[in-house]
C-alpha cells in the first residue's frame, strides 16, 4: 500500500474511532441517568446531584473510555495535513510543490577540510575520473581485468595490498575484495576497520576488449562511505596502445577528491607495470 493511501486510511479509522467514542459517551450517559433515577426511586434531584450519581455508577467508566476514544480519534482525524502528506496525496498547490522541490534539491556546497583533501559534506553526487596510455593493445589490458590473480596485483593503489574473496567476471556476477594498508603510503584511516577497506559489488557490464562496468559498496559503519558507486573502465585503442579511462560515479562524500584521484592514478600506473 502506498504511503498516501495508508495515511488516508489511518485518518478514516481515526474518525470512526472518534465517532464510536462520542456514541459511547452519549449511550453511557443515558444509561447512567436511568440508573440514577432508579436508585432515587423517582425523586426529583437537581442536575448536579444526578451527575454525581452517574459518576458513582459503574457506567461512568464507559463514559470515560468514550471520552478518551473521541478525543484521540477526532484529534488525529481532523488535524491539518502536514506538507509531506499533502505532497503524497497530491493536494498541495502546484506553486508550493515547485518551491518545495527546488528547496529539497538545492545542493550543499562542498567544504574543504583543513588537511586539504576536500571531503564533501553533502550535495549532488560526485564523479571522479583518471586516464592513462598503456603500451599494450586493448585485449591484453582487458585480460588483466578478468583474471583475479592478475587483478589483485595492480588494482590496489600504492601502500595497499589486496585479497579477492569472491570473483565472478560476468554481467550480474558478484565480487568481494579486501584491501589492507601496508603503511608504505603514510597515515591511513580505513573505511571498514583501522587498516582495511572491504568492497562488495557486482559486474554490471563486460564488453571484451572495450569496457568493464562495476557497481559496489564499501562495507563501512560510517554513513559518509554509504551508497553504491559505479565504476566504468573504457579501453580505447590508440594504435597498438590503449587509453584506459576510469570514471567513478556517485563517489561517497567521505572520500576526498584529491586522495581518490591520486589512488586512481596509482592504480593505472600499477596496471601499466603489470601488463606492459
Amino acid at each position: 500500500m502506498k504511503r498516501s493511501s495508508l495515511s488516508l486510511v489511518l485518518r478514516i479509522l481515526s474518525l470512526l474511532l472518534g465517532v464510536v467514542g462520542v456514541l459511547l459517551m452519549i449511550r453511557s450517559t443515558e444509561l447512567g441517568l436511568a440508573q440514577a433515577d432508579s436508585l432515587t426511586g423517582g425523586e426529583e434531584y437537581d442536575s448536579g446531584t444526578r451527575f454525581w450519581l452517574v459518576q458513582q455508577s459503574g457506567i461512568a467508566a464507559y463514559r470515560t473510555l468514550g471520552a478518551v476514544l473521541a478525543g484521540v480519534g477526532l484529534f488525529h482525524a481532523l488535524r491539518p495535513f502536514s506538507l509531506p502528506e499533502m505532497q503524497r496525496i497530491g493536494t498541495i498547490p502546484e506553486s508550493e510543490r515547485e518551491q518545495t522541490s527546488v528547496s529539497a534539491e538545492a545542493p550543499i556546497r562542498p567544504v574543504e577540510s583543513a588537511d586539504g583533501i576536500g571531503r564533501m559534506t553533502g550535495g549532488a553526487p560526485r564523479t571522479d575520473t583518471a586516464s592513462r596510455i598503456i603500451h599494450v593493445p586493448p585485449k591484453t589490458v582487458y585480460w588483466a581485468f578478468v583474471d583475479p590473480d592478475v587483478l589483485v596485483r595492480w588494482l590496489p593503489p600504492e601502500g595497499m595490498r589486496g585479497r579477492i574473496e569472491r570473483f565472478e567476471p560476468y554481467a550480474g556476477g558478484a565480487y568481494r575484495m579486501v584491501l589492507t594498508h601496508t603503511g608504505a603510503s603514510g597515515p591511513f584511516e580505513g573505511k571498514s576497520s583501522a587498516d582495511t577497506d572491504i568492497v562488495e559489488g557486482h559486474f554490471v557490464e563486460l564488453v571484451p576488449g572495450e569496457k568493464i562496468v562495476q557497481a559496489f559498496r564499501f562495507d563501512s559503519p560510517d554513513p559518509a562511505f554509504a551508497g553504491e558507486m559505479i565504476m566504468t573502465w573504457t579501453l580505447a585503442p590508440v594504435g597498438e596502445r590503449t587509453e584506459v579511462t576510469v570514471v567513478c560515479e556517485r563517489v561517497p562524500p567521505g572520500i576526498g577528491r584529491r586522495e581518490h584521484e591520486q589512488a586512481l592514478a596509482s592504480t593505472l600506473a600499477n596496471l601499466e607495470r603489470v601488463v606492459g
